[in-house]
């Protein structure tokens, strides 16, 4: 697929590849509390691909999809039959059989490197092998993240930016090393808007059928993607799509893979095709917009807020995302209908899972929105903000805001420490926070003492003043922004 090789194969996009990828594999400490073999909680820490670093996982879930890949290595989809699998809570059962209440396709994904590692290194490297296979995704992501900048006509150097703090700066940082289904699920959302944007200004029906391919591949990987259609569609009206028999063709077709392997899936685990093993375990979907207590009745501000500036919330580890608000305003001058899509695909899910209560067991025992919805549901919101976010840089460069540059260096360098915090205590991200204490937990995984303190927030301070100084003496006319166009040339 030429636009594929495209965004992998041009000089710059390989460096950026290269680079995050490097930094993810170097920065792959972990110190948590794990749940072993046999449900004992035991405390580890180390360099994640050292010798001495146990292979263990951080959650049920993580646990469930990891078995799910095994499964698949055997030839079945079922995770244990007469007992459950070790560790693993999340699962469910039908007869003497044990399955993932959880879509395939991200342990489909990350198979052909679960393959490759135990080619190479046996039964010591499976976990790693799949960790790698998240960090190549989140990296590819990168990549697909600059691509949009691109297209809804940001410079080059401002693409170059958007897939460095995706990478760096978000919490695709701190969840590339956890087996979750949401990189994969984001991954074909970018893939989809990509391709939308692309039709939109081509019009080639190959683009349409690449745009519903992903969608579909999207929704497969995580149901609730299925939100984001009705968005998609609008646009795609708006542009003029579906305005001839064929684009309705071409649409379906496109649509086929993702629902071949919806009802396969479907039927070879409950039985059903039109029933979702989710739906076995969740049989009613709710939204919860008040939380009742014993002693009151509260709006449900757990879910809203939590999720943004909760110490799990998007805003809180990522900074510089609360720039996007600015940045929406200066994109939309040049890019309206790019803007407004971005932005409305980010609060839709934003909404939609910060609202959602399936089968009444939303578990909201602490702020950051309760165990069943914490902060990695807002991985797509905070991978499109980004975008938005770096807009804000390319109106600090032509309006020479001098504040504003250090404000938004500031940002950006907290929210690189902070996701390195939070992927260095794995254990954090998984809904363990309430339990965790720390006086530095923002910028470092352990407390630091007066003086480890002073010298990183000198260090910090230091590399905030480097982008507000170049500015300053800057001089001659700014280059403009290239408009709609592939990142490389």
């Amino acid at each position: 697929m030429s636009l594929l090789k495209g965004i992998l194969g041009r000089r710059r996009s390989a460096l950026i590849f290269a680079a995050v990828f490097v930094i993810h594999i170097v920065s792959s400490f972990d110190i948590c509390w794990f749940l072993a073999d046999g449900g004992e909680w035991r405390h580890l820490r180390g360099f994640v691909f050292s010798s001495t670093w146990r292979e263990h996982l951080h959650s049920s879930e993580e646990w469930a999809v990891y078995y799910q890949v095994q499964a698949l290595r055997e030839g079945r989809v079922w995770l244990g039959r007469g007992s459950p699998p070790k560790v693993s809570t999340d699962v469910f059962q039908i007869g003497e059989y044990y399955y993932a209440p959880f879509e395939p396709l991200a342990a489909l994904a990350l198979f052909p490197y679960h393959l490759v590692g135990e080619a190479f290194s046996g039964e010591e490297f499976r976990i790693r092998s799949l960790v790698i296979g998240m960090i190549f995704y989140t990296c590819l992501n990168a990549l697909l993240v600059r691509r949009i900048s691109s297209q809804v006509g940001q410079s080059r150097i401002t693409a170059d930016l958007s897939a460095l703090l995706y990478g760096l700066a978000t919490m695709a940082f701190s969840y590339s090393r956890l087996l979750y289904p949401q990189p994969i699920a984001a991954m074909f959302m970018l893939l989809t808007v990509v391709f939308l944007f692309n039709y939109r200004r081509s019009r080639v029906p190959r683009d349409l059928f690449l745009v519903s391919l992903f969608c579909g591949l999207a929704v497969s990987s995580f149901n609730a993607s299925i939100i984001a259609m009705p968005l998609i569609l609008y646009y795609l009206m708006k542009g003029g799509a579906f305005s001839r028999k064929e684009h309705f063709l071409t649409a379906a077709l496109g649509l086929l893979p993702s629902i071949a392997l919806f009802a396969s899936w479907n039927y070879l685990v409950t039985g059903n095709p039109l029933t979702t093993p989710r739906q076995v375990v969740h049989p009613s979907v709710g939204f919860e917009l008040v939380h009742i207590t014993a002693d009151a009745t509260w709006l449900n501000v757990e879910g809203l807020l939590g999720s943004l500036i909760s110490p799990l919330g998007i805003f809180f580890v990522s900074p510089i995302l609360p720039v996007s608000f600015a940045g929406f305003l200066s994109l939309k001058s040049k890019a309206k209908d790019e803007a407004m899509l971005l932005s409305a695909l980010a609060t839709f899910f934003w909404l939609f899972m910060s609202l959602l209560n399936l089968g009444g067991q939303a578990g909201r025992d602490f702020w950051v929105g309760g165990w069943a919805n914490i902060a990695r549901h807002m991985y797509l919101s905070s991978s499109l903000l980004v975008i938005l976010a770096s807009e804000a840089f390319e109106f600090i460069s032509k309006s020479r805001h001098i504040l504003g540059a250090w404000l938004i260096s500031l940002a950006s360098a907290i929210s690189l420490l902070a996701n390195f915090s939070y992927g260095v205590r794995h254990d954090l991200m998984v809904g363990h926070l309430k339990d965790y204490v720390s006086n530095s937990l923002l910028i470092w995984p352990y407390p630091l003492d007066e003086r480890e303190l002073g010298v990183l927030l000198i260090i910090v301070f230091s590399l905030s003043l480097v982008y507000p100084i170049l500015l300053a003496r800057r001089r001659g006319p700014l280059r403009a922004p290239v408009p709609s166009r592939a990142p490389d040339s």
